[in-house]
Parts: C-alpha cells; structure tokens; sequence
C-alpha cells in the first residue's frame, strides 16, 4: 500500500507521480496534451458512435493528415474539438486510443500534470508532495 499524504493523497512511488481525479479537472489534457492520433479502428469506431460514415467522419472531424499518413483530430495546443463547455469529452465512450491510454501523471512532458495538479490540490498539499519527492 503506498504512503498516503494529507486527505488520502496517494504519494508517488520511485519518482514518479501520483494519479490525480481526471474528474475535478478542467481538461488540461484535451486542451494542450498535443495531438491526437486515430487510426482506422478509431475511425470507425467514432463514425458510428457519431452516426457517420467513415467518409463524412473524415471530412468533419480530420484537422490534419500528416506527410506520414497519420490522421489528427486534434493538434498540438489546440482544444479537442470533442470537449464540451462543461469539460466532458462527447465522444468518451468512443475515443480514440490515444485519449484511452493517456494519463498526465505518466507523461516525459510535465507541463499538464503540473497545471491539473495545482488545480486539486491545496497549497499545503502541493509542498508535502514536493517535498516528498526530494
């Protein structure tokens, strides 16, 4: 069991982070966490959540192909054309793997763990974890 700091903080292990409640954030990840890749699988599977076909998925929703084939539907500090005004992602159910896989607690970048972070955390809270982490 890890060692918990404050309220239940999970304190990180081995240097890396804590996990934080993508819940009580305001979307740092679909508003500046790069791009998003979607290959076929995601296509289709967006397609049909959205009640498209592949083609008009393309035409709406692709921002960019790049020289490498690889299709976007969203680009770097762009936001995620796919987040409401609420913060919730409308395709949730169908996102692309990208959006699947990716936790800000386990990225080289540190930029948007560090800003969602600062955002559910107290102060107090933020120098136990830091100081932990010396």
């Amino acid at each position: 069991m890890a060692p918990t700091i404050g309220a239940g903080l999970v304190m990180a292990q081995d240097g890396e982070h804590a996990p934080l409640n993508c819940g009580k954030c305001p979307g740092f990840c679909c508003r500046v966490a790069g791009y998003v890749e979607v290959s076929r699988q995601d296509i289709r599977r967006l397609a049909k959540f959205l009640g498209l076909t592949v083609r008009q998925f393309e035409e709406r929703h692709l921002v960019e192909v790049t020289r490498k084939r690889e299709k976007l539907i969203k680009q770097d500090l762009e936001t995620c054309q796919f987040l409401d005004s609420d913060r919730k992602c409308t395709v949730y159910k169908a996102r692309p793997k990208d959006c699947r896989e990716y936790v800000c607690w386990d990225q080289d970048d540190e930029t948007v763990y560090e800003y969602a972070s600062f955002f559910q955390y107290s102060i107090a809270k933020m120098r136990k974890l830091e100081k932990a982490r010396r």
